[in-house]
């Protein structure tokens, strides 16, 4: 079966404002009510990386009363642990007990305010920079599955401290398995494409069992510096295309 995995990086302002009460569903904020029309339509399945703190919040903020109504989503809905907060490769020279903490309280939080259910069983670390040891801590908490960046052929790029070995042929769209843990490379991250450029990239990967692809959380909103108003609209057509291809929505820790 040609399958598609879609993650979103960088999540933490939804779950502010909804945490403020300006919400009576999770799914009434525009990000979130997003992601539940594009699920209804093509049957998307969203993974949300999960930031622990922005300025002014933390995921311990988040009330519960969300609970039951993510719980219910928790087929085709999964969050997990990204970083501690937005900071530039913040894991790169983190030992085991950085790594574990931060990530043992993203998915504390989870668990509360969303349900076991929810949280996902692979991720994206931000920056997919690790040390071994920073990926041995998350394997000792249930992360069994890591897609990262590779670059290409030209410009390759290490992810996670991966052996270039494994990294090369992750390059190829491979899953490799290092450790106990299964990782992919991410194939197109949509908010570095203009739209117009969206068909060609997806068409030069249609010869891929599996294609990974994803967008970052900040991009949706207006006042954002780098705001992008076809933010639905880059989703939209790339879910379009993948279906139309054949393609089916899933998660990564459904192919591993």
């Amino acid at each position: 079966m040609k399958s598609y995995i879609f993650t979103v990086d960088d999540n933490i302002r939804f779950l502010a404002e909804c945490a403020r009460g300006e919400y009576p569903s999770i799914f009434s904020h525009p990000y979130m009510q997003m992601y539940k029309r594009l699920h209804g339509r093509y049957g998307v399945k969203v993974q949300l990386n999960l930031f622990y703190e922005c300025e002014g919040f933390d995921l311990s903020y988040m009330p519960e009363s969300f609970k039951a109504e993510l719980l219910e989503a928790s087929d085709w809905l999964k969050m997990s642990f990204h970083s501690k907060l937005e900071n530039v490769k913040p894991y790169e020279q983190s030992d085991y007990s950085e790594v574990y903490g931060d990530t043992a309280r993203v998915h504390s939080e989870i668990k509360r305010f969303a349900g076991e259910p929810s949280l996902a069983k692979t991720t994206t670390v931000h920056y997919c920079r690790t040390t071994e040891e920073g990926r041995r801590a998350l394997y000792d908490l249930g992360v069994r599955g890591l897609l990262g960046l590779f670059g290409t052929e030209e410009n390759p790029r290490s992810s996670y401290s991966l052996p270039e070995a494994l990294a090369e042929r992750a390059r190829r769209g491979e899953i490799v398995e290092c450790d106990g843990t299964k990782y992919a490379s991410i194939d197109l991250i949509l908010n570095t494409l203009d739209i117009e450029k969206i068909p060609t990239a997806l068409a030069s990967l249609k010869a891929r069992e599996c294609v990974r692809i994803m967008i970052h959380e900040q991009y949706f909103y207006p006042d954002y510096p780098r705001y992008q108003p076809n933010f639905e609209e880059k989703l939209e057509l790339a879910f379009g295309l993948l279906s139309e291809w054949g393609y089916t929505s899933v998660l990564f820790e459904e192919v591993l």
